[in-house]
Order: C-alpha cells, then sequence, then structure tokens
C-alpha cells in the first residue's frame, strides 16, 4: 500500500516508501545497469543525467508512455502481472483443501465468479441491515459503530466506511507493550477540505458525492433518498468539522495522547463507551493513544442525541457505508464499474491473503540465494555507517554515542518474513465472494487484537513481500524492504555487484539515514519518543544544510521555475547520504579486490551510472510545475546530479575543472 508517505513518515510513527526501481524497454542487456541506455554523445560531467539515460528517455517517449512514465511504474506493471500469473496458476491448480493454494486460487475464483455473486443480489447484506435497522438509541448506534473498529488505515484517517480506525502497535514511550491507536475516520470524501472547502469546485464534488449517495441508497431500497442523502452527507460534514487539521500531522507529539480507558467517558462524552468497547472486542484494554483527540470528542458528541432524526441520519450513513465497503463483492448494481475485474481480484486476493500470495511469489522470483545477497548489501550499509557516524562534524560526541546505539538496535528486514502469517483458522469457499471476505477481515482483525496480548514485535512485516515497496517504522525502530522491489535492474543477485549498490544499496542507505535525520531523531534506539539532538546538534546540521538547499535552488528547468531547495531538502540530504554510504559498502564488498571491467565501464563507473538510471523519467512541462511546486522530492535529474558532491564520482568519470557539473572540493556538500 504505497499510500500517504509524507504524513505516516513525517508524523513518524510508519512510513511507506515506494523506492524507484529502474529497468526500462531498452534492449536486454545481462547486467543490472544498462549501458544500452547510455548516450555517449554526453560528457558524464557537463550532464550526468542525460549521459546514463539519454537513449532510454529516446525509446521511452512514445504516446504509449504519459507524462510521469517512470521505472517505478514499469516496475508495477511487471510486478502487478507477475501476481496475476501467480494467482492464476493457482487458480487453475488442484490445491488440497485448507492449503494456502486452495485458499488463494477460491479466494480469488469467488471474486470472479460474477454470476454467483449477481444471483445472489443483495441478500448477503441482510443481516447487517437488520442489524442496522435495529438502532434506536445511542447504546445500540455505539455497540454497532464499534463492531465497525478495524485496522484499515488510509493516510490520514481510517477507513471512509468506518468512524475510527485501529492499529496495533507499541506506544510512543513504552517499547515494551502494544497498545491500540486510534485514528479519525468516517469520511467517504476522505478529506476534511473537501467536506468543508467553500470553493465552486469542491462545492460540485459534494454535490456529485451527494448524487452518489442517493443512488447508493435507492439499489440498498431506501425510500427516499435524496432527502436522506442530503443528511447523509450532512452527518459527514459534521464529523469533518471534528477532524484535526492535515497541519497537525506534521507534529508527532500532537498525536501522541495516551487515554485510559476511564477517560473517554470524562473526555468525549456523549457516546456509550461501555457498549463501544464491549462490541469492538476491547471492554478489557486498558491504555490507547488518541491520534486526533477532536475528532473522538466530536464523533461522541454527535452520537450523543437519541432524537428519532439524529438515529435516522446514523442509520442512513450505515446503510450507505455498509453498502460501499462491500460493493466489490455485491451485484454490478451496487459497484461503479470497473474496466479490469481480474485486477480487482488479483488486489482483493492480496489484501486477504497477502502473505500466502507473497510465499508463491517469493519461490518464484526472491528465493533464499537472493536474501542472502541482499542482507550481505545490508551488512554492509550498517558497517558504513557504524563507520561515518563518529565522522560526522555537525553531530556532538554525546549524540553520536546514540546513534550509534540507535543503528546498532536497528532492524533491516528484506525479502520476507521468516515466519509467515498462518492462515488455517481462515475458511474460503468457493462461489461465497462476500462470505471470504467477511471471514477475511474477521480472521485479520482477531489476528490484530491478539497482538494486545504479546511481546511487541519489532520485525513483524508491514508490507507484503509481492508489493514493490519498502516501509520505515520509526516506532519500533525497523526498515524492511519487499521481495518485489529487490528485482532487476534495481536488484539483481545474480547481477553485477557494482549496479547493486548504486541503485538498490544507495536506496537502502537513504531510508536508513532517515533514522537519524531531522525525521528520525525523535526516536529512540527502541522507537520511543525522545528527541536525542542536542541544541547544537540541530543548529550544525540546520547550518551545513543550508548549502545543499543553496545548490538546489541553482537549478532552473525551465526559464520560470526554479525548484525550491528548502521544500526538497531532507530528500535531498537523504540521497546524498545514501549515496555516500552505498559507495563505502560497495568498496567494503570487494574485500580489497579490483572489479571486474564490463562493457567498457569500470566497477566505480557503473556505480555511479546505476544511481544516475534510477532517477530517469518521462515527464511533461505541467507534471514539473506540479512537482516543483508540491513535492518534497526533486526532479529525478536533479536527484541524479547528487553525485557532484562526491568525490569518487570525479574520479571515476575524470571530470574536469572545465567540466559544467564540475564543483570545487570546498563547495561540495558534506553533511554525510
Amino acid at each position: 500500500m504505497q499510500t500517504s508517505r509524507s504524513f505516516l513518515r513525517t508524523a513518524a510513527l510508519l512510513a511507506i516508501f515506494a523506492i524507484a526501481a529502474f529497468f526500462s524497454r531498452a534492449p536486454a542487456v545481462a547486467q543490472n545497469t544498462s549501458a544500452n541506455d547510455i548516450d555517449r554523445s554526453i560528457k558524464p560531467g557537463d550532464d550526468f543525467y542525460q549521459y546514463a539515460n539519454g537513449s532510454w528517455l529516446k525509446i521511452a517517449a512514445t504516446p504509449a508512455n504519459p507524462p510521469g512514465y517512470d521505472t517505478r511504474t514499469m516496475l508495477r506493471e511487471r510486478t502487478a502481472q507477475r501476481v496475476r500469473d501467480l494467482i492464476q496458476e493457482a487458480f487453475a491448480s488442484h490445491s488440497a483443501k485448507g492449503s494456502d493454494s486452495q485458499k488463494v486460487r477460491d479466494y480469488f475464483g469467488s471474486f470472479m465468479d460474477i454470476d454467483s455473486i449477481e444471483a445472489k443480489k443483495l441478500t448477503p447484506l441482510a443481516d447487517e441491515t437488520a442489524k442496522i435497522s435495529a438502532i434506536t438509541n445511542k447504546t445500540s448506534l455505539s455497540a454497532y459503530l464499534g463492531t465497525t473498529l478495524n485496522g484499515e488505515v488510509e493516510g490520514l484517517i481510517a477507513n471512509a466506511d468506518h468512524i475510527f480506525g485501529l492499529w496495533i502497535n507499541q506506544g510512543f514511550d513504552d517499547a515494551d507493550h502494544n497498545v491500540v491507536h486510534l485514528w479519525q475516520g468516517g469520511l467517504g470524501m476522505l478529506q476534511r477540505d473537501n467536506y468543508l472547502d467553500p470553493s465552486s469546485q469542491i462545492a460540485e464534488l459534494r454535490a456529485q458525492y451527494q448524487a452518489h449517495i442517493a443512488a447508493v441508497l435507492k439499489i440498498a431500497g431506501v425510500a427516499e433518498s435524496e432527502t436522506k442523502a442530503g443528511r447523509v452527507l450532512s452527518l459527514e460534514t459534521q464529523i469533518a468539522k471534528a477532524f484535526a487539521p492535515d497541519s497537525d500531522a506534521a507534529d508527532v507529539f500532537k498525536q501522541n495522547n495516551p487515554w485510559k480507558r476511564a477517560d473517554f467517558s470524562a473526555k468525549a462524552p456523549g457516546m456509550d463507551w461501555d457498549a463501544y468497547f464491549e462490541a469492538a472486542g476491547l471492554a478489557q484494554q486498558p491504555d490507547f493513544i488518541v491520534w486526533q483527540p477532536s475528532a473522538v470528542t466530536g464523533v461522541s458528541a454527535l452520537v450523543a442525541s437519541e432524537s428519532v432524526e439524529n438515529i435516522d441520519a446514523w442509520k442512513d450513513y450505515l446503510r450507505f457505508h455498509l453498502v460501499e465497503h462491500y460493493a466489490s463483492v455485491l451485484p454490478k448494481a451496487a459497484r461503479q464499474q470497473t474496466p479490469d475485474r481480474n485486477k480487482l481480484a488479483v488486489d482483493a486476493t492480496n489484501g486477504a491473503l497477502g502473505q500466502a500470495v507473497g510465499q508463491i511469489y517469493t519461490q518464484r522470483y526472491f528465493p533464499p540465494a537472493a536474501k542472502a545477497k541482499a542482507q550481505a548489501m545490508v551488512a554492509d550499509l550498517i558497517s558504513a555507517y557504524r563507520s561515518r557516524i563518529p565522522n560526522l562534524a555537525w553531530m556532538s560526541s554525546q549524540t553520536k554515542q546514540k546513534a550509534l546505539a540507535k543503528l546498532a538496535a536497528l532492524e533491516v528486514i528484506v525479502g520476507y518474513p521468516d515466519t509467515w502469517i498462518d492462515y488455517s483458522a481462515l475458511d474460503v469457499v468457493r462461489g461465497d465472494a462476500f462470505g471470504n471476505m467477511c471471514r477475511a477481515e474477521a480472521f485479520l482483525r482477531e489476528r490484530n487484537l491478539a497482538k494486545l496480548q504479546q511481546p511487541v514485535d519489532p520485525i513483524e512485516w508491514p508490507i507484503n513481500p509481492q508489493i514493490p515497496g519498502a516501509f520505515i517504522m520509526f516506532s519500533p525502530n525497523a526498515e524492511f524492504f519487499s521481495a518485489a522491489i529487490l528485482q532487476p535492474p534495481y536488484f539483481d543477485s545474480e547481477g553485477d555487484t557494482a549496479s547493486n549498490y548504486g541503485s538498490a544499496g544507495a536506496g537502502m542507505a537513504h531510508e536508513i539515514s532517515h533514522s537519524f535525520d531531522q525525521l528520525g531523531n525523535i526516536y529512540d534506539a527502541k522507537g520511543r519518543l525522545g528527541d536525542w539532538w542536542t541544541a547544537e546538534d540541530r543548529t550544525a546540521y540546520h547550518a551545513a544544510a543550508e548549502k545543499l538547499a543553496s545548490q538546489f535552488d541553482a537549478y532552473c528547468p525551465l526559464a520560470d521555475l526554479c525548484v525550491k531547495g528548502k521544500q526538497v531538502l531532507g530528500e535531498n540530504i537523504a540521497d546524498l547520504a545514501g549515496l555516500l554510504v552505498a559507495h563505502d559498502a560497495y568498496i567494503l564488498s570487494l574485500q580489497g579486490k579490483p572489479d571486474a571491467v564490463i562493457g567498457g565501464l569500470s566497477g566505480e563507473q557503473r556505480f555511479f551510472l546505476a544511481f544516475a538510471q534510477r532517477w530517469r523519467k518521462i515527464q511533461d512541462e505541467a507534471a514539473l510545475h506540479k512537482q516543483i511546486a508540491t513535492d518534497t522530492h526533486s526532479p529525478g535529474k536533479y536527484r541524479s546530479d547528487t553525485v557532484r558532491n562526491v568525490d569518487a564520482w570525479y574520479k571515476a568519470y575524470d571530470i574536469a575543472p572545465s567540466d559544467k557539473l564540475y564543483m570545487k572540493p570546498e563547495d561540495r556538500v558534506r553533511i554525510w
């Protein structure tokens, strides 16, 4: 789930990163760095990005490839096709009943069985709609809302179909015990501003949403659906008013609000919290962390009134979101049109049986030998950090000791989990798409709640191996790189070591650096909140960083458009750290031996070439303007130019003072 990188990471609880991967449509070559993509008419010292990628850019710039097309896009497409093929292979198999393969086969098959879904009409919803109809007061309403509490989280909020979202994780101040983290949720249009922004564009969006609510309620058999749709939108608008603003997400200390069970009635009166937590399976849970207290207080107040009008508004809201939640396994009339049912079925199977699919994927595409090779690279990266940290000019000696302690405790996990989820308790029945979805949700929810009785597991996988991406978990102190992101040409266990370290290694080292920078310095070695930089460290760090910000301010892809150095500074510092550390690690991997020359390129040249090739992208002016205006990442060309600050690059490519990218040694940034 590449979701919401900026929030989860800036909020510093959990960050999701889809790390750019690198393969092209140029002619295939044996090495994971493609010499065929080089434009040899360009001097490396004049435009390293164009030198490394020029031939690829010419080939990729076709009408079939839209703006924004890059190696990340291709990696996702390739991996998605692989997963589809594997699931369909399982679908065609004759696996033993109860096996993971059977569950994958029948979950996918049931989702694709449109005839069975259509034949059942809306009868699968009968039990839930009866429960909603039986709501008569705030106690029964609170109890029903409690049954919707789950662990689906999308960005700032819980899944739109649930009034609150739940995440089980260690506490911000207690690394030894899991607690319940509660998130704001319940908005069909997801973001607060979609309800409160007075602009005509957003007003039109609200009108379209209200019409959609009316259509869904009508399908569900609700009389006076248009009037009731207005009532649902009004209720969601009141919920939105209680939402914490997006700006609060930038300060994790605002999210650290420990509440005891008894605090809910005192701090958020209105809801029957006893009924709510009993229905949620949390009646005995003593400790909670409420990320957005205003949302909990506001929703509770909205539940308080037992007037017929208020109770009926909630019931219409619940009916609408019930259909929305299960739309993918209901008849066509109840769901939005989708052009690719097969893709939807694959995504649903991944969501329900992610690690079962992951085992099938890794057996085919990331065997133990590949994991061992990636682990060896990680060990070199950690060794390189261990050597660099004591020499950082901006860190005080006491801070360096804390950084080294955090590095020693950091878990960097690659590929896939050593212990997979046991799905034996999950019953998957062919021809019962709705029931399978319900049972899968219940299984995952119970598994999640069970963590409250278990010690914190710092290496529990938060991402499926077949999803290309990486997670930083600041709390606990761990990082995960999936098997799907560790594939050629980003990483090739049988390929060129220099290219592996220049691409995958630099990406991993980039992410590791965030554990020690302005994002990660508020978490200690165990993932507890606590700023371990001194005031002097902070001043020195930002002083050193100013030089890099100024460097990027000078990059202007268009006459009227320049990079905003401060806006992209954090990611640029991580790029620089990643490149330097990965280069150190590459040298360590050689164990004092010279690397081979391949395709006329030395190992050092292939290392930097791999780094530059990771950033290639087809981008039009509109997309470029938008990126520079809003993104915390620089355009790829300038990320590639990070090499200008690395002395080894000058030596590898014989960069001369007359070359356009040349910088004097004293002008090169030395933060890491």
